[in-house]
Order: structure tokens, then sequence, then C-alpha cells
């Protein structure tokens, strides 16, 4: 590998941040996730559009189930008899939701979902089409949400937007799921669509609600590829974040995400990150 690497003048960029993937491959196969995260680094200096080295690093330094498998253990955990998602898609996620649970999806763009077990009843609409259009419990037929994803459009307004209208339809026991919360680079961070490794800056939901709702329970499971954010003791009577809402947003377009590329100890020192282990992860729902 060292003689390729040394051989790549004149080679097109995006060959040589693969050759870089694959000798990080080699590292984090043996357990070198040091090693394994500086070929990252260095595949990202000649190509920062890697998805395969993306999708490396968010490996290396998010060790665990990804986060569909994190989503369905959160199924598993609380069995919740009525759940809404926002951003289904292809309906991957939305396939966790098990028999017997009522559901609703939202995505503008919907691409047939196969293999739903829940009683899922599906709407090719905005999110906010849908809450301006329709009461979530009374489409459940549910007398209360236990569960929500938030997974739309990855732009922050809209994140907060869909959290608002989630949060009138919840208690303080709903577990509201936001993804994208953890990004492994600036450039998945971008508030552009980037291919592949795109997360947004929905990221910014995090500080947002422990700057403005401090009376919420913010945390971030490291799941790759991009972090899943859980938030609990929601306050449906709470018009904080509707009635400061354009402050709010102007507030945050320029916040700084405050790392380029993450590493370990990044994650390590956020604050509340409920790491990505099953016994901890059911532990913390079940309080």
């Amino acid at each position: 590998m060292r003689k390729i690497l040394r051989a790549v003048a004149g080679f097109p960029a995006w060959l040589v941040a693969e050759l870089w993937v694959a000798r990080g491959r080699t590292h984090l196969a043996r357990g070198e996730i040091d090693k394994a995260e500086a070929c990252c680094r260095k595949s990202l200096s000649w190509c920062e559009g890697c998805g395969d080295a993306h999708a490396l690093i968010s490996r290396a330094l998010m060790p665990g189930e990804d986060y569909l498998a994190v989503l369905s253990r959160i199924h598993a955990c609380l069995k919740p008899a009525a759940y809404v998602e926002i951003g289904v898609r292809s309906g991957k996620s939305l396939a966790r939701a098990a028999d017997g649970t009522a559901a609703v999806g939202i995505d503008p763009k919907l691409l047939a979902p196969p293999g739903l077990r829940s009683r899922a009843k599906l709407y090719e609409m905005t999110s906010d089409d849908f809450f301006g259009r329709h009461d979530l419990l009374e489409e459940l037929h549910a007398p209360r949400l236990a569960l929500a994803f938030i997974d739309g459009l990855h732009l922050f307004e809209q994140v907060l937007k869909d959290f608002i209208h989630v949060e009138r339809y919840s208690d303080e026991e709903t577990v509201i799921l936001i993804h994208d919360c953890l990004p492994v680079t600036r450039v998945a961070a971008a508030r552009e669509p980037r291919k592949r490794m795109w997360a947004g800056d929905v990221w910014k939901i995090i500080p947002c609600l422990r700057r403005y709702r401090p009376d919420l329970s913010v945390r971030v499971i490291p799941a790759r590829p991009s972090g899943l954010g859980v938030i609990t003791g929601a306050d449906p009577e709470s018009t904080v974040l509707e009635q400061q809402f354009d402050r709010i947003v102007a507030e945050h377009h320029d916040l700084d995400l405050g790392y380029d590329c993450l590493d370990r100890v990044t994650v390590k020192n956020m604050p509340g990150i409920l790491p990505n282990d099953p016994r901890q992860i059911e532990d913390a729902l079940s309080k």
C-alpha cells in the first residue's frame, strides 16, 4: 500500500482518496482506531466529498449498532402504541415499527415503502402541510403519542418546526428521536446537500434545546452514520420555541460546528452522550 500511495502523482483525487480508505479499512479490521481515523482524514484531504471515507470514520468513531438497529431496539423496548415518523422515503425506518403499532408516516416523496408491519397511515405531503391539516392523535386513533422519529428535511429551521409540531402531541414520557445530530465532518454538516453523507445542520437542534428548553432531557446516541438525538420530558403547553422561532433561527444560522472532522475525544467529552450500548439505552428509556 505504501508503494501505491507514493505513486499517486497524476492520479485523480478521488482515486487517491479511495486508496486511503482502503488502508483505513485494514487498520480498522485490526482494531487500530487511531490509524484508521488518520487514514480517513488523509482521504478527505484529497476528496472532501468521499462518501466511503465518511462511512468509515463514522464506523471507527461510533462503534455498536447503526441508527436503524438502535431504532429497532427502542421500538422493542418501548412497544409504543402510537408512533409518528417524519421523513419516511423508502420505509426502512418505518418498517421498524412492530405489529399492533398505530403509525403515521409523513414524507412529500414517498417511495412506496414495502414490508410495513405496523398499522401505518402514509401521508405524501410536507410535515408543515400535515400538521396544518390534521390532528395527529386523531389520525393515530390514540390517546397519546409514545414515540416520534424526526428525519425529514436536513435543515435546522425545519427540524425545529418538526419538533414544535410533535411536542404539541407529546407528554413528558414521549420519546422524540432526531436523526443526524452528530455529523462526522463539517462537510457533512453543510446546509447544502452533499450526496451520500449529507446530514445538514440538524445538529443545531441539540444546543438549541439545551439553551431554550432546559426543562427537557436532551441526549445523543453516537449511532452511525450521524448520531441519534433522544429527547424526553416534553411539555405540550410550552410556547417558548414557537414564540421565539425567528430569533432562534437567526441566532443559530452561523453557529459553528466546533470541529472539521469528528474524533473520539470530541465524542467522549460531548455533554449528554448516551453510549450506544443496548442495556444503557434501555435503562435510560425505562426511567
